[in-house]
């Protein structure tokens, strides 16, 4: 009887020890953005920034995006040529 309590305790110990991992990694940030555009898939660094083209009939202008994660617009008024953007997508 007192090694099947002992077994039970060990298996509940380990569990719980793995039940932990994934607590950490939740905690950790993402060292990268990923978006898609047209079925590909683009990463951006930390601190990247990226215009993209916004749809028609708004086809002159672009949305200034930072990756901090997550990736988060800036400026949804920008003019292509702006020196904040260091490229443009949805040419």
């Amino acid at each position: 009887m007192h090694r099947l309590a002992f077994v039970a305790v060990a298996l509940l110990g380990s569990g719980m020890a793995s039940a932990e991992e994934p607590a950490k990694k939740a905690d950790e940030k993402p060292n990268n953005c990923f978006y898609t555009v047209g079925g590909q898939s683009i990463t951006l660094s930390i601190g990247a920034r990226i215009c993209r083209r916004q749809p028609a009939p708004y086809n002159d202008k672009y949305s200034l995006l930072r990756c901090n994660p997550p990736l988060d617009e800036i400026d949804s008024d920008v003019k292509r040529g702006d020196a904040r953007c260091e490229r443009y997508e949805g040419e």
